[in-house]
């Protein structure tokens, strides 16, 4: 069986009303795993790093995270950027298009639908 390709998902995430960052894990989180049902191989930091804070206080800012999304996002095959409201002026999401461009990893838009996808 071969192995498949690794995805990593940027989307926006931070936002000043706590209500938005809340829309934005569980909006990027139920893409996911649409995608990964349909047998896509991908990595959500903001669905993995949001779940943690149930755990543990953390930072939710770009700063405190950006060593923990790049150490993922390095050993990713492409980033695909999820379209949703705000990924346009999300500095993480900027941040990581710079940086797997800086190391030749693909990078893909995708629109974002959950509603056909389902």
């Amino acid at each position: 069986m071969g192995m498949s390709e690794l995805i990593y998902i940027a989307s926006p995430y931070t936002h000043d009303d706590p209500k938005k960052v809340v829309e934005n894990f569980e909006g990027i989180t139920k893409y996911v795993a649409i995608k990964v049902a349909a047998g896509e191989v991908l990595i959500s930091p903001i669905t993995y790093g949001h779940t943690l804070l149930d755990y543990k206080e953390m930072p939710s800012s770009w700063e405190f995270w950006q060593n923990f999304c790049f150490s993922l996002l390095i050993n990713c095959d492409r980033v695909r950027v999820v379209k949703m409201p705000g990924w346009d002026e999300s500095t993480g999401v900027a941040e990581e298009v710079s940086f797997a461009r800086g190391r030749g990893i693909p990078v893909e838009y995708v629109e974002f639908n959950i509603e056909e996808n389902e």
